[in-house]
């Protein structure tokens, strides 16, 4: 059956709304501010040094009883709004949690953990691959040394007046999550995971899809990896291992991200790929891990971090370029909720023959709530 996006995000609202005013008397506000300044050291393409207001959402989440809570977040960077995570959820299981709304399907464990507890600035380039978060319905359980999460899934809010314009009908998909840590004693953790995803794409003459990543900085609109719009494309299907290890203030973090573009009868397929390895070390302190991620430690703490990341976008016919990121970074955890990063971003990038390796120096300026 066929659903408009925004009909799922009503229904939790129409949900919402049937209780008690008294039970919404007292949300959390929540927030964050990523306020960025970038520096280029170009090689051919012109790159524009300055600033970009990253992120700077304000929202509310809340308890409505002991079984219903709900969240909901609008981001107003750049002057621009829209509709982060905006869901309801069921608590009332015995084991698990119903989710129906606007949040991330669950795939990769560095797009699942919150912007606010990046060791980098941006995440690593084959993340690109992830769908973020769309409007859908999922479920999740776990326990001290495993998760499980899934979700049923349209498109995300916002893409619905273009799919109606189009005469497109809704692409609908799956995916799922599972993590488990066979090492969590004292200080030491061992995490390992495994995730997937399908969909459909959205139904109309030309059913397409296009993969594309910017090189780990959003400053510049530039990238340097595109495939351009693949045609005829039936289904995009997604795969992603990932693991991690922390050994005190020493945490180590990879994951390989792969991604197949299922094109219709008569037409070739294509799979692009990418992995990334990082580590960091934490002055004082040390990383928490929750939920499957790991989190900022604690305030006073200096951390520095190193990454590789590589994305490969060409298959057969597509062009669409290879990058390597090597990303060196700095933290330093002011206050709670207040933090400074610095990033330095070497680029080592090729596209249909051409090479681009330019230089990036990145500063964040972090506070959330």
């Amino acid at each position: 059956m066929r659903v408009r996006s925004y009909g799922v995000v009503a229904l939790a609202a129409i949900a919402g709304m049937a209780v008690s005013v008294d039970a919404f008397a007292k949300p959390e506000p929540r927030g964050r501010i990523h306020l960025d300044y970038a520096f280029h050291d170009e090689d051919n393409v012109e790159m524009a040094d300055g600033h970009r207001l990253r992120r700077a959402r304000l929202g509310v989440s809340g308890s409505i009883d002991d079984d219903w809570s709900y969240q909901s977040e609008i981001d107003f960077a750049e002057n621009g709004v829209g509709f982060r995570d905006a869901y309801l959820r069921y608590n009332g299981l015995d084991n698990g949690a119903i989710t129906i709304g606007n949040f991330k399907v669950p795939f990769g464990m560095d797009e699942l953990t919150s912007s606010n507890h990046l060791a980098f600035i941006e995440r690593s380039l084959p993340t690109s691959f992830a769908q973020s978060r769309r409007v859908g319905v999922g479920y999740s359980t776990g326990g001290d040394n495993f998760g499980f999460s899934t979700m049923l899934f349209g498109q995300g809010v916002g893409t619905n007046n273009d799919r109606v314009a189009e005469g497109a009908d809704e692409g609908f998909g799956f995916g799922a999550r599972f993590y488990g840590t066979p090492i969590r004693t004292g200080d030491n953790v061992l995490h390992l995971g495994a995730a997937l995803t399908t969909e459909d794409t959205a139904s109309s003459e030309d059913e397409t899809a296009r993969f594309r990543a910017r090189p780990e900085s959003r400053v510049t609109g530039i990238r340097l990896v595109d495939t351009g719009t693949i045609e005829n494309v039936d289904r995009i299907n997604r795969f992603g291992l990932e693991a991690g290890y922390q050994a005190g203030p020493l945490t180590l973090q990879g994951e390989y991200l792969s991604v197949n573009a299922d094109r219709q009868s008569g037409f070739s397929s294509y799979d692009f790929d990418g992995y990334y390895a990082q580590a960091s070390y934490v002055f004082g302190s040390q990383r928490n891990y929750r939920g499957g991620a790991f989190r900022n430690p604690e305030p006073g703490s200096w951390e520095m971090a190193l990454r590789f990341s590589s994305i490969n976008l060409d298959d057969a016919d597509i062009l669409g370029g290879e990058e390597d990121n090597v990303t060196l970074g700095l933290n330093y955890y002011a206050a709670p909720n207040v933090r400074f990063m610095w990033n330095y971003i070497s680029v080592d990038s090729e596209r249909a023959g051409v090479s681009e390796d330019p230089n990036i120096f990145l500063f964040r300026t972090q506070v959330s709530f």
